[in-house]
């Protein structure tokens, strides 16, 4: 029990680490990323407050005024209603309701963070791709893939590299391409 526990905090930590590294897109105006940090802050604080999703199921990226929904959660309408939150919240232009439904035990869990961090090990290593274009996500072995690249190449390389990491099913590329237009 000890040695997964220790498996586990490790791999947290790495995810954080990770997550550090990739909070600077150089292809997104600091001001859009700010923008984006409050939307999601607010999405999280809304899901928090409403006894229809249990918040802690739901992760929740903002991408360019784009919010970005993951996780399991137990039903239907728990699904919807993260994605109603989502729309009414002011600055979003865009929800990708990704969440699924089902149970989540927390060795899926696991599996996830350690997809997650896999995958992302694996984006930095390249050098072609800048350390912050990519956000990557795991949940249930399907990983979104969200940010912006620079050409459709990379984006091509990032969705070659998620689907071909081991507990990988499936992929949902939602990178954008080209410097954000203003």
């Amino acid at each position: 029990m000890k040695r997964v526990f220790a498996v586990v905090a490790g791999s947290l930590v790495g995810v954080g680490l990770l997550a550090l590294a990739g909070c600077g897109s150089p292809m997104v105006p600091k001001a859009t990323r700010h923008a984006d940090s409050g939307i999601t802050s607010v999405i999280q604080a809304s899901l928090e407050a409403n006894d229809n999703v249990k918040a802690r199921e739901v992760d929740v990226e903002t991408r360019e005024g784009v919010v970005y929904l993951t996780g399991v959660v137990d039903t239907e309408q728990a699904r919807q209603e993260a994605a109603r939150v989502a729309w009414r919240t002011e600055g979003v232009e865009g929800v990708m309701n990704n969440l699924t439904v089902g149970e989540r035990t927390v060795g899926s869990w696991i599996d996830d963070v350690m997809i997650s961090s896999k995958v992302k090990a694996k984006l930095i290593a390249i050098s072609e791709i800048k350390t912050g274009e990519i956000d990557v996500g795991s949940s249930q072995g399907v990983v979104t893939l969200i940010g912006r690249v620079s050409s459709e190449k990379i984006k091509s390389m990032a969705e070659t590299v998620a689907r071909d990491t081991k507990g990988v099913k499936d992929v949902h590329n939602e990178l954008l391409v080209g410097t954000m237009k203003y």
